[in-house]
């Protein structure tokens, strides 16, 4: 394109962005209307593109066609017509978020705006010019730069601005952390107090985030993270202190507000900024005017006795945590140093002469192997194992002597069940007494407000602003409109936790972390991570331009790496994983945890209350739907036989059967959600989709929600399009959220032969969990004599018991069942592994045995030296578990 054929005003914006990155928009197709009787020129999707000089010609360079719809269309294109914003936009996404083909894009333009468009949309011939006067939608190409949205524009404002910031102002912040700054600001430790249940993990999340700077949580589905960041929240505002929730999903805003407001539902103490489900749009001069506008009245006054008793109780807590964690890893210790003593034993029996070349076949000849090489056996023999055991045995004296000091902890599970019911009351008294205002703070603030009233566009004082948060402590924010609703200053809220961190890309997020003097970032890389709007080159060349070095900046690189990957990496940053899984069931979690979590998370979820449809078992479910034996002639990626299948099954379940669970219906692929939702519209009333809460829609859609049962779509077979498969093969982790969405069941519905096929490794994995036999665990195996005594005594009185049985990544000595539902863990312990150096049950066997409780289990435990003493009394007291 010749530049002398450009308008100069275009010319003129070439030149003002000729030292910045040179990106631009390639408009297709056209719309021309009108507002407020002038003429608008709108694209209607968006291409990127990007530009450069060659000689006197522009060059313009495409390297991706993928047609993108344009925001400010689509929000223009739903007034006044019977679409949303949100349905028209899911009208044109593709998978994964990413644009649409050309062809596609006009296709699905020609069903949502058909009225508007003015002759054919083709993208090949294009109108060489338009009249501002017609109005409607034309087969026409316009080039845009860049301008920023206003959500981007308060982002981009607010970085400039903190780039002039004095490096002790930002060490204040929680953004010092990530750059590498010794942090400045308040480390004084808030003792976590909960108004929900939490385990020890999700103790020390809350802990981390009172205490430290910058904070990491990892939460894998259904691992409490809500409850996790509602606790946070809840210590930070009883200290005194602001918070704000920031993520770019409002369904994950949407827990945190439903489980605060509950606590104190008169009291309006939080804030929430945008919500565009309930049309909210709020930002911080809008709250001035509302409490100025309030009437006034007496504030509620806190019960200074239950805030002092509360407190007590909540570091008594976290002395019982650091007592139980000191003692495991004394026992640990102490249990090694006595194993070690009694191996180096059988080796002296095993009469090895010096230098002698130890077994190393089977496990006992490489643990004498591994034991001589450690303690030097083979050498000086006499003399390295008389020094070594020494050691051992100073080792032993000193664990004992510091497990003496220590004694027996407090119980932190009873500790954490008397601070819920606490904490309530107190939370509730705060929050009333802080969200109202006396007659002279109302004066007060609204002298203040009238002064920024009458200096209209002038910025909100901190003064004003930090009052404003006094009454209302608690904001929940979307990451990328925070700049637009709250002032720039730094440290104005004493925390600010991300959720869902995996989809925030890193520079969204500054300008919040410049506003917090401490931040948590809650996240999970297992789960589907933020689409970037950069690429790796463009990313690349930003830094250079602006000096970066080469090493060292790849963590903060905006093409690669979302928030939580930035703090994850981000030195000396605490990270607690949460591991127990309250949603689904054993074999749901069990495919995950396997497949993308290494085995670490526990099944904590109440079985018992499972929604599970008549006639299935809980866990994953699978019907063979055979592919086409022929490829079909439909270019989209659809399965019309998983389609019939899919639609039969709900049928079935809530027309015939009656089912009362949620149900939700996903798929990779948009083009099959579209069918799906076609199919089951036809076959679902209307009355029963609302009553089952039926969801019909894409992986990426799905992230975030959870039904009690989920009918899962591959899509996938044999004669399907490669890319389709490949979009599958390259992000792994859509397996993963499309199966952990499940509480009850997850059904799929494939081609079994293919998924068999490995071409998809996840689903090759998922296909055998759902449909191969797992052997029993445990047959024939004990930890000990006294268990084989026992599980024979337990069979004379026919009781049927199951060892080793495998449950929430635990294992039980024996399962029992009583006839009527109740399900008893039988434990055999021996008081060496069981019992502490003052006699009483190690801490340990507490929290397992709450865990067990929480899925519907009673325990009974026996010592050893029980058994001995009575065994046919504790038989009696086995078969009154079962029979009461």
């Amino acid at each position: 394109m010749q530049l002398d054929h450009l308008p100069d005003s275009f010319r003129e914006a070439i030149a003002r962005r000729d030292a910045n990155e040179r990106a631009l928009a390639v408009g297709w197709p056209i719309e021309i209307g009108r507002r407020a009787g002038a003429p608008t020129v709108r694209p209607v999707g968006l291409i990127a593109a990007t530009w450069d000089y060659k000689a006197d010609f522009l060059e313009i360079r495409i390297e991706n066609d993928d047609v993108i719809v344009n925001p400010d269309w689509v929000k223009a294109a739903a007034q006044g017509s019977p679409w949303s914003n949100a349905g028209l936009s899911e009208v044109f996404a593709g998978q994964g978020g990413t644009g649409l083909g050309r062809d596609r894009f006009s296709a699905r333009l020609r069903e949502a705006a058909a009225r508007s468009i003015r002759g054919r949309i083709t993208g090949r011939s294009f109108a060489s010019k338009l009249e501002t006067s017609d109005v409607g939608i034309f087969d026409a190409m316009g080039l845009f730069f860049p301008v920023g949205s206003t959500f981007t524009a308060g982002a981009v404002r607010d970085l400039d601005e903190i780039a002039y910031w004095e490096p002790e102002k930002i060490s204040r912040t929680s953004l010092g952390p990530l750059l590498g700054m010794s942090y400045s600001g308040d480390e004084t430790e808030r003792p976590p107090i909960n108004v929900g249940p939490l385990n020890h993990e999700q103790i020390r999340a809350v802990s981390n985030a009172n205490l430290k700077a910058l904070s990491v949580v990892t939460g894998p589905p259904g691992t409490g993270k809500s409850q996790a960041i509602v606790a946070m929240a809840a210590t930070t505002i009883l200290g005194g202190g602001a918070v704000a929730v920031a993520s770019k999903n409002h369904q994950a805003l949407d827990a945190v507000e439903q489980r605060l407001s509950e606590i104190a539902p008169n009291a309006r103490f939080l804030v929430r900024t945008l919500d565009p489900a309930r049309e909210i749009d709020v930002n911080l001069t809008t709250v001035v005017s509302e409490l100025v506008s309030e009437p006034s009245g007496p504030a509620g006054a806190a019960d200074l006795v239950l805030e002092s008793e509360l407190s007590i109780l909540a570091r008594q807590r976290l002395a019982a945590l650091d007592n139980v964690e000191t003692t495991r890893n004394l026992n640990t210790e102490l249990a090694d140093a006595i194993e070690t003593i009694e191996a180096r034993r059988a080796i002296a029996e095993q009469n090895l002469p010096n230098n002698a070349a130890v077994p190393a076949s089977g496990l006992w000849g490489r643990v004498l192997k591994w034991l001589a090489q450690l303690f030097g056996f083979g050498g000086s023999a006499e003399g390295g194992m008389e020094t070594s055991r020494l050691g051992l045995e100073r080792l032993i004296k000193k664990n004992r002597e510091r497990l003496k000091e220590l004694g027996s902890p407090e119980d932190p599970v009873k500790l954490t069940e008397e601070i819920e019911s606490l904490a309530k009351t107190v939370l509730r008294q705060t929050v009333a007494h802080r969200a109202g205002l006396t007659e002279e703070q109302r004066i007060a603030l609204s002298n203040e407000y009238a002064d920024l009233s009458l200096h209209e566009g002038a910025t909100m004082s901190r003064e004003i602003a930090e009052t404003v948060l006094q009454h209302r402590p608690l904001w929940l924010a979307s990451v990328l409109g925070a700049p637009k609703r709250l002032p720039l200053y730094e440290g104005l809220f004493d925390l600010v936790i991300f959720d869902e961190a995996s989809q925030c890309d890193i520079a969204s997020a500054l300008p919040l972390l410049a506003r917090a003097k401490r931040a948590v970032v809650v996240g999970d890389d297992r789960q589907l991570a933020f689409i970037p709007q950069l690429g790796a080159k463009q990313d690349r060349n930003l830094m250079m331009a602006n000096g970066l070095p080469e090493k060292g900046t790849g963590r903060f690189s905006q093409s690669a790496k979302s928030l939580f990957d930035l703090a994850r990496s981000t030195p000396n940053v605490p990270t607690v994983m949460l591991r127990d899984q309250y949603r689904s069931a054993e074999d749901i979690v069990g495919y995950i945890n396997t497949q993308f979590y290494g085995g670490k998370l526990r099944v904590s979820a109440n079985l018992d209350g499972l929604k599970v449809p008549q006639g299935r078992k809980p866990g994953l479910a699978w019907t063979d739907v055979p592919g086409p034996a022929v490829s079909g002639h439909n270019a989209q990626n659809a399965n019309e036989a998983e389609v019939a299948a899919i639609c039969k099954e709900v049928g079935d379940l809530l027309v015939t059967k009656g089912y009362t669970g949620s149900i939700g219906v996903i798929s990779p692929f948009r083009s099959q959600v579209q069918a799906l939702t076609k199919g089951l519209q036809t076959a679902i009333p209307q009355e029963l989709w609302e009553k089952s809460d039926l969801r019909v829609g894409t992986v990426d859609g799905f992230q975030g929600q959870e039904r009690d049962l989920i009918l899962f779509s591959p899509t996938v077979h044999r004669k399907i399009r490669s890319s389709a498969v490949t979009f599958l093969q390259r992000d792994w982790r859509r397996m993963n959220v499309a199966i952990s969405r499940a509480r009850a069941v997850a059904h799929v519905f494939s081609d079994l032969g293919y998924a068999r096929s490995g071409r998809i490794k996840q689903l090759q994995s998922l296909a055998a969990r759902a449909t191969e036999p797992r052997p029993l665990t445990g047959e024939g195996i004990f930890d000990s004599e006294w268990e084989r005594l026992v599980f024979h005594a337990l069979n004379a009185r026919g009781l049927n018991p199951q060892p080793q049985y495998d449950i929430a990544g635990r294992r039980l000595d024996f399962a029992l069942f009583g006839s009527s539902g109740i399900k008893l863990d039988l434990e055999v312990d021996g008081r060496r592994w069981h019992q502490d150096l003052d006699g009483n049950r190690k801490l340990d066997d507490h929290w397992r045995d709450h865990q067990m409780r929480s899925l519907g289990w009673k325990v009974r435990r026996f010592w050893v030296d029980e058994l001995k003493q009575d065994m046919e009394g504790c038989l009696d007291l086995v078969e009154r578990d079962l029979n009461e």
